[in-house]
């Protein structure tokens, strides 16, 4: 065999197997998990988060850092991520990039939709509406992104900060930047009486982002450390089940709290899904490194909706 035909040989064997893996992975493609209508898009009712991507356990600095050097070891993670997720029958995340964080998480969402991903997204966005400026070019950066997220929602941290200074007023510069960008309108907290504020105000907005639980965000005098606690969890499904707009749910499995075994990860999602509404889902971060976290929660979610 001469060169040329040595390296066609071996170009013919790469794509085959290149096919070979692509079928393999279709093979394992699994139905759309049960969807909701939001305006104009159909999304399902687990959707994927970005805590663990970026290293953010809310349980220990030890379990944060392993997450965090996992993902960074091999970029590629993040998009098997992604791909596991679509493959498993979800159809949507969400995804937020502070300055430090674009190569991390944007690069992903562009690498994710150039190899044929079709993942919808949700967009968390961080910057203080008083902030102008960098409010401005935050905004710019996420709706610069192909395909455009369906929504943005103002992240928890910065809602809970306003609502503790007494300033919740504030967040309405915020949603109205994301009501004049034609996207969906989200507000988040991990407070249930600033969403209970913004209910009663009938604020101009399209769904809420509901944490189940406070832990640091508290506006009650300061709590010692990340403490998850059952009536935190009680006083935001009351929340989410009598307010009209639909409502992302997230914090469900309690910062790793719910996770000791598939039975208690089975409860905790099951007592989300019967407390709140038909319409909202749930946000949950995922990672693969000791199993196939995707497939199992969709497996858990999809027995649940049957």
């Amino acid at each position: 065999m001469n060169r040329r035909q040595f390296l066609s040989s071996a170009v013919a064997i790469c794509a085959t197997s290149r096919l070979g893996a692509a079928l393999s992975a279709e093979k394992e493609r699994h139905p759309l998990l049960p969807t909701v209508r939001w305006g104009g898009h159909e999304i399902t009712r687990l959707l994927v988060g970005h805590n663990p991507i970026k290293g953010v356990s809310h349980y220990s600095d030890q379990l944060s850092q392993e997450m965090r050097q996992w993902f960074a070891a091999d970029a590629e993670r993040t998009l098997q991520l992604l791909r596991r997720c679509q493959q498993v029958g979800i159809n949507a995340c969400q995804m937020g990039f502070r300055p430090g964080e674009r190569v991390l998480i944007e690069e992903t969402l562009r690498k994710h939709y150039r190899e044929g991903g079709t993942l919808k997204w949700i967009a968390s966005f961080y910057a203080l509406p008083t902030d102008r400026e960098t409010a401005k070019e935050e905004l710019a950066r996420i709706l610069q992104m192909e395909p455009r997220p369906l929504g943005i929602q103002q992240v928890g941290n910065t809602t809970d900060a306003l609502l503790k200074e007494g300033k919740m007023d504030l967040a309405l510069e915020n949603l109205k930047r994301f009501r004049d960008a034609g996207v969906l309108v989200g507000l988040g907290s991990h407070n249930h009486e600033a969403i209970d504020y913004a209910a009663s105000k009938a604020w101009d907005v399209d769904f809420y982002q509901c944490s189940f639980y406070r832990s640091v965000f508290s506006p009650k005098p300061p709590r010692a450390g990340e403490l998850f606690e059952d009536e935190d969890r009680q006083a935001m499904v009351r929340t989410i089940r009598q307010v009209s707009k639909p409502c992302i749910a997230f914090k469900v499995l309690g910062g790793n709290r719910h996770c000791a075994s598939p039975e208690s990860v089975e409860k905790a999602l099951r007592f989300a899904f019967e407390n709140i509404k038909a319409v909202d889902v749930l946000l949950v971060g995922m990672w693969q490194k000791h199993q196939d976290q995707a497939a199992e929660n969709a497996s858990i979610v999809r027995k649940i909706l049957a």
